[in-house]
C-alpha cells in the first residue's frame, strides 16, 4: 500500500516540471522566439522606405507577427521539448508509478506551458517598445510618431494569450500521446500552414492555429468567440487530456 498522498501534490508536480526545465533548450526556446519577433519588426522598420509611422501600428505588428505565425511555431516546439523529457529517457514507467494522481502530472504540464506562454509574451511586451525607440533613434529620415499606446499592445497580447489555450493543449496532448516527435511536429506545421490559408474564412475563427489571430480582429463579437472558444476548449481539451493520458500507457 502506497502512504496517504501528501497535501497540494499538483504543486508538487509542478515544482518537479519547474526543476526539469533547468537548462533546458524549453527555456531558450521561449527567450528566442519574442526576441525574434521584436528584432524582426524593429529590422523591418530600419531598413524599410517611405514616412513615418504610428507607434500603434509598429506595436500591432508585433503582436500581429506573433499570433499568426511565430507563436503556433513556438507552441508545437515547446510542448515537443516538455514531452521529450520524459519520452526520451522513457520515465513515463516511473513517474507514473508514483504515489501521486495520473492526472496531476499532466495538468502540471499543461500548466507549466502556460506559464512559459505567458512569460513569452511579457517578454514580447517589453522588447517590442524597446526596440521600437532604438530603431526609431537609429533610422534617418523617418520616425515612429503618435502615441506609444503600451496598454493598448498589453491588452492585444494578452488576449492573444488567453485564446492560445485551446492550440496548447491540443498540441501538448499530441506531444504527449507519441513518444515520436514527429507526429506533433507534423500536426503544429500542419495547422499553422492552413491558418494560413484559412485566414479570412468564415471558419477562420473557429480553427485553433489561428484563434489567438482572430483575438487582433477589430471586431468585438469576433474577439468574443476566440476568447471563448480558446479558453472554454482549452480547459475543456486539457481535461480530457490528463483523463486519456492518466488511462494510457505511455512508456
Amino acid at each position: 500500500m502506497y502512504p496517504p498522498l501528501p497535501e497540494h501534490t499538483l504543486s508538487r508536480c509542478l515544482r518537479a516540471e519547474f526543476t526539469k526545465l533547468r537548462g533546458s533548450l524549453a527555456l531558450l526556446l521561449c527567450l528566442v522566439a519574442p526576441v525574434v519577433v521584436a528584432v524582426l519588426m524593429a529590422l523591418i522598420f530600419n531598413r524599410h522606405g517611405g514616412g513615418d509611422t504610428p507607434w500603434r501600428m509598429y506595436l500591432m505588428g508585433n503582436a500581429a507577427t506573433w499570433a499568426f505565425f511565430m507563436l503556433p511555431m513556438t507552441v508545437t516546439a515547446l510542448t515537443v521539448l516538455v514531452a521529450q523529457m520524459e519520452h526520451g529517457p522513457r520515465m513515463w514507467n516511473h513517474l507514473l508509478a508514483l504515489p501521486i494522481p495520473r492526472r496531476h502530472v499532466f495538468f502540471a504540464k499543461a500548466s507549466v506551458v502556460m506559464l512559459l506562454c505567458a512569460g513569452m509574451t511579457i517578454v514580447l511586451a517589453l522588447l517590442a517598445p524597446l526596440l521600437g525607440f532604438v530603431s526609431d533613434a537609429i533610422t534617418p529620415d523617418r520616425g515612429l510618431t503618435g502615441p506609444l499606446g503600451w496598454g493598448e499592445l498589453l491588452r492585444v497580447l494578452l488576449r492573444i494569450y488567453a485564446s492560445a489555450w485551446l492550440l496548447v493543449a491540443i498540441q501538448l496532448w499530441a506531444a504527449l500521446r507519441w513518444r515520436s516527435f514527429v507526429p506533433p511536429l507534423a500536426l503544429g506545421i500542419g495547422g499553422t500552414f492552413v491558418a494560413v490559408v484559412a485566414t479570412g474564412s468564415e471558419l477562420g475563427p473557429y480553427f485553433p492555429w489561428l484563434i489567438p489571430a482572430t483575438a487582433l480582429a477589430a471586431d468585438p463579437s469576433a474577439v468574443t468567440i476566440a476568447l471563448v472558444i480558446g479558453i472554454a476548449g482549452g480547459a475543456a481539451c486539457t481535461a480530457a487530456m490528463a483523463w486519456d493520458l492518466a488511462r494510457r500507457p505511455l512508456g
